[in-house]
């Protein structure tokens, strides 16, 4: 699992709202969410799907943010 570009792409998404950066912040969730949709197909280990899931649920609610 790659978490480190998770990582990555999770604070680029937080950058970019703070900086008011919509159009940005909402590129970056899509990038995120197809990461995380990928990182799931290819994992049977628990452990990962439970830290993948953490990081779904911080992108719900930033995209949120964004509505």
């Amino acid at each position: 699992m790659n978490t480190a570009d998770l990582h990555k792409l999770t604070q680029e998404i937080i950058t970019a709202i703070a900086n008011k950066q919509p159009l940005l912040a909402k590129t970056n969730i899509a990038k995120t969410q197809e990461l995380i949709d990928q990182l799931t197909d290819n994992t049977t280990n628990n452990d990962e799907l439970v830290e993948l899931s953490k990081y779904q649920t911080l992108v719900t609610l930033l995209n949120n943010k964004l509505k």
